[in-house]
């Protein structure tokens, strides 16, 4: 029994629309994990990687005008305030050097 409530939740995913907002694929991906979705064959990798080169572009002309915030341990901040002070630059700037870093590494991947 407990098998078939699992089918039927698959078979009740409610994808979003083609011309859904980012808030509404944020909130759907707020509610739903990808990589299960993945996994389940209800989504799949789109190799086009287009609108990441479209976006990565868009992002050099702009101002840092959003704010992020995440919570890491104790010991993982003193650690980037180390190596920033090391590096002689705020630690906002070591940390988003390394967000840009990560963006282009992802969206180079196949």
């Amino acid at each position: 029994m407990r098998k078939a409530s699992k089918t039927k939740a698959a078979a009740t995913v409610r994808l979003p629309r083609k011309s859904a907002s980012y808030q509404e694929l944020a909130n759907f991906f707020d509610r739903h994990d990808a990589v299960s979705l993945l996994k389940r064959g209800i989504t799949e990798v789109d190799p086009d990687r287009a609108d990441l080169d479209r976006m990565l572009e868009e992002y050099w002309k702009e101002s840092n005008s959003k704010q992020l915030n995440i919570r890491i341990p104790v010991t993982a901040k003193r650690m980037i305030e180390m190596l920033a002070k090391r590096k002689t630059i705020e630690v906002s700037t070591l940390v988003r050097m390394w967000v840009i870093e990560s963006m282009r590494r992802e969206a180079t991947q196949p």
